[in-house]
């Protein structure tokens, strides 16, 4: 497969389709966060670095000012906890199944 006619130079259709759907609130964020989930293994570093920039950014906007969430709603930002579980490690088996215990 030739990834960048597959994905844009450098994953840049990546980056773009994830960016936008940090802060939606609908349907969209699931299916993203599936497919991140799917396929962070499969793509490049630089890819993964800036979607880890991106939504640690996102996280950090969201601490500072609990009325606002730049995440989403709450069943927004619980998709975007899956995801960031990838590079935290705190919850994602090897193979991308998030699995969290009951608190």
């Amino acid at each position: 497969m030739d990834f960048d006619k597959t994905y844009g130079r450098s994953g840049l259709m990546i980056i773009a389709a994830v960016r936008y759907c940090i802060g939606r609130r609908t349907y969209i964020v699931s299916d993203c966060a599936d497919w991140i989930l799917a396929n962070w293994g499969d793509w490049p570093e630089n890819v993964r670095t800036i979607i880890q920039r991106d939504l640690e950014h996102e996280f950090e906007r969201a601490a500072q000012n609990p009325d606002w969430n730049p995440l989403g709603d709450s069943c927004d930002k619980q998709e975007w906890e899956k995801v960031r579980a990838l590079w935290r490690n705190d919850g994602v088996t090897s193979d991308g199944i998030f699995v969290k215990e009951e608190e």
